[in-house]
């Protein structure tokens, strides 16, 4: 088995595992939302830090992998940029890029925002109508929703390879 097989192997492996994460995350916060009470709440939020670190080590894994795996099969992950074909690489690659800039814009200062209102719940010993609001903060929900919609795409290109 060839070096290049290898990464390969372990790229699609780790992407596995991220989608995993995604899913595992989505499911646990999901749990933690419609808990009742604060400190249920504040249980399955928690829980969802091992799939939350399984998400951000492996979006990096799966970046550094298939740009790894692309250079040692000899394939452009840059496609028509660089005179090559719009292939299912390109647009794997597009779609990635395309989930990045939610971390900074959408994850990071919304999750400020549900800090605060957790920490002010957490005085008030109940979830308050501003937790409430926080965890149904639709800018949030549609940012996971198209995370995990690009990254499904992505690894359905992957395996698929259908242009």
């Amino acid at each position: 088995m060839s070096l290049a097989s290898i990464v390969v192997l372990v790229h699609g492996l780790v992407a596995v595992l991220f989608v995993a994460g995604l899913v595992g995350r989505w499911i646990v916060l999901g749990l933690a939302e419609r808990a009742s009470d604060l400190s249920a709440m504040k249980t399955l939020t928690a829980a969802a830090g091992p799939f939350e670190r399984i998400v951000i080590v492996g979006s990096s894994l799966v970046l550094v992998l298939g740009i790894a795996a692309a250079f040692l099969r000899g394939q452009s992950i840059l496609g028509p940029l660089t005179g090559g074909p719009v292939d299912w690489l390109f647009v794997s690659v597009l779609l990635f890029l395309s989930i990045i800039p939610l971390v900074p814009l959408v994850f990071l200062p919304r999750g400020r925002v549900f800090a605060g209102a957790l920490a002010a719940a957490e005085t008030e010993g109940r979830v308050t109508p501003e937790l409430r609001v926080a965890w149904r903060d639709p800018v949030v929900r549609t940012a996971h929703v198209y995370e995990l919609v690009a990254v499904t795409l992505i690894l359905t290109l992957m395996l698929a390879k259908p242009f």
